[in-house]
C-alpha cells in the first residue's frame, strides 16, 4: 500500500514538473496583454481629437501689466492703469493643426481688444501655412510684445507712434525656417484705414500716424489688401540678430479714387554679449496721395492733425545684466537701461493740398530720453521703474516717472 502511494506521488510531482512551463508561459502573455490594455486605455485617457496623442492639448497662458505714472511739476499729475490683462488659449486640435487665440481686456476691463485667432498648419520645418486674425511681423516688438521682454515701464513711443504696436490683421500666409538661423514669415492681410467712411472705423492722424488705421476685425472694410513680412538672420555672428520687415498696400478702401499706397520699411538688430544687451529700430514709412486723404478729411470735418507723406523714426537702447556683470549665481536678473528714441509723425507733409492746411507741426518732432531699472526675480515676472523725457520741435519738454509690475503665464 505504501508503494502505492509513493506511486502516485511520484505521478503527481512529474506532472506538475511538465505543467509548469506551460503555466509560466500562459502567466507571461497573460501580462503582455494586460500591458497592452492599459497602454491602450492611457492613450484613450490622453488623446485629443482627430488623433491627437499630446497629453496637454490645450493651454491657458497670458500676460498682464499694471503702470504708475507720475508728472512733476505744478501742472503735474499721478495716475495708476491696471493697463491690460490678457488671456490666451493654444489648443492642438491635431498634431499638425494648432489654434492660437488671445484677449485682451485693456485699461481695467473697461476696453475689450480681440488680439488673434490663428490656425497654424504645420506641414515642414522649411514651410508651414497660417490663417486667421494674425499679429503683424513687423519689428521687434509687434509679435512678442509680453510686457517681462521689454524693460521699460511702457512700450517704447517708436514702437506706439511709429510702427502702431500691438498691430494685427486678418489673412493668410506662410512662415518657416528654410536654414539654420533664417527665418521668415510672410502673410496677406486686410489693409489698414486712412480715412474714415463717416462710421467709427479709424483713420491716419498727425500726430500718431498710421496707428489709428488699425481695425478690430468687426465688419471691417476690407476693399483694400496689404503684404507683410520679416526675415530674421541669427547666424553672422554670435549672439547677434538681425531683422527686416515690411508692409505695403492701399488704405483708402475705395472711399476715395485715390488708392493712399502706404509703405513701411523697417530695420532692427539684437545683440547680447556675455552681461550687455542692446538692440536698435529704424523705420520709414511713406503714404502716397496724402493729399487727397487730407483734403477729404477737412471737407468731411474730422482732421486730426495733418497726415504726412512720410514719417520716420529710429531708436537705439543698451543694458547691462548686472548678476552676470558681478559673477554672481543666480536665476535673478537686474537690468540698469537706457533708452533713446527719435521720430517725427510729419517728417514730411504733402504740398498738393486743396482745401486742407497742410503745414507740418514741429510739435511732433520728439526726443525721448528713458533710464530705468527692470529687477526680474523670476523670468516670466519683472518690476520696473523709468525716468522719460521728452524734447519736441516747438521748443517745449516734458518729464514723466513711471513704475510697474509686468508678468507672463
Amino acid at each position: 500500500m505504501k508503494g502505492k502511494w509513493l506511486a502516485i506521488g511520484a505521478a503527481l510531482t512529474a506532472c506538475l514538473f511538465l505543467a509548469a512551463p506551460v503555466f509560466a508561459a500562459e502567466m507571461e502573455e497573460l501580462k503582455r496583454r494586460i500591458d497592452i490594455l492599459s497602454d491602450e486605455v492611457e492613450e484613450l485617457r490622453t488623446s485629443g481629437p482627430a488623433g491627437t496623442t499630446k497629453p496637454d492639448r490645450v493651454k491657458v497662458f497670458g500676460y498682464g501689466e499694471m503702470h504708475l505714472n507720475h508728472r512733476p511739476g505744478d501742472q503735474g499729475v499721478t495716475k495708476i492703469d491696471q493697463h491690460r490683462f490678457v488671456i490666451g488659449i493654444q489648443a492642438l486640435l491635431t498634431d499638425w493643426i494648432h489654434l492660437n487665440a488671445e484677449i485682451d481686456f485693456e485699461h481695467a476691463a473697461q476696453e475689450l481688444e480681440f488680439e488673434l485667432a490663428y490656425l497654424d498648419f504645420l506641414i515642414d520645418e522649411k514651410l508651414n501655412a497660417r490663417a486667421g486674425v494674425m499679429l503683424l511681423p513687423v519689428g521687434l516688438l509687434n509679435e512678442f510684445h509680453e510686457p517681462p521682454l521689454f524693460w521699460s515701464v511702457e512700450r517704447p513711443d517708436l514702437q506706439k507712434n511709429v510702427i502702431p504696436t500691438t498691430w494685427s490683421g486678418a489673412g493668410a500666409g506662410v512662415f518657416g525656417t528654410p536654414i539654420e538661423g533664417l527665418n521668415y514669415r510672410l502673410y496677406v492681410v486686410n489693409a489698414v484705414q486712412s480715412i474714415s467712411d463717416g462710421t467709427d472705423q479709424g483713420q491716419f492722424k498727425g500726430s500718431s500716424g498710421i496707428r489709428s488705421g488699425r481695425q478690430q476685425l468687426d465688419e471691417t472694410l476690407a476693399e483694400n489688401w496689404a503684404v507683410t513680412g520679416r526675415l530674421e538672420y541669427s547666424k553672422l555672428y554670435p549672439g547677434l540678430q538681425l531683422g527686416f520687415s515690411f508692409y505695403t498696400g492701399n488704405t483708402t478702401h475705395g472711399i476715395i479714387d485715390e488708392g493712399g499706397q502706404t509703405t513701411l520699411l523697417e530695420g532692427d538688430v539684437k545683440y547680447r554679449w556675455k552681461w550687455f544687451e542692446m538692440n536698435s529700430t529704424v523705420v520709414n514709412i511713406d503714404i502716397s496721395d496724402a493729399g487727397a486723404i487730407n483734403d477729404f478729411a477737412f471737407n468731411q470735418g474730422n482732421a486730426d492733425g495733418i497726415v504726412a507723406d512720410n514719417i520716420f523714426g529710429w531708436n537705439v537702447q543698451a543694458g547691462v545684466h548686472l548678476p552676470q556683470l558681478l559673477g554672481m549665481s543666480t536665476s535673478q536678473d537686474l537690468i540698469p537701461f537706457f533708452l533713446y528714441e527719435n521720430y517725427d509723425t510729419q517728417d514730411s507733409v504733402p504740398t498738393d493740398c486743396n482745401f486742407a492746411n497742410c503745414v507740418k507741426d514741429p510739435h511732433n518732432d520728439v526726443e525721448v530720453f528713458t533710464a530705468g531699472l527692470s529687477y526680474m526675480p523670476v523670468q516670466n515676472v519683472a518690476l520696473k521703474t523709468d525716468w522719460q523725457h521728452r524734447k519736441f520741435g516747438d521748443n517745449t519738454s516734458d518729464d514723466q516717472i513711471n513704475v510697474g509690475i509686468a508678468y507672463m503665464y
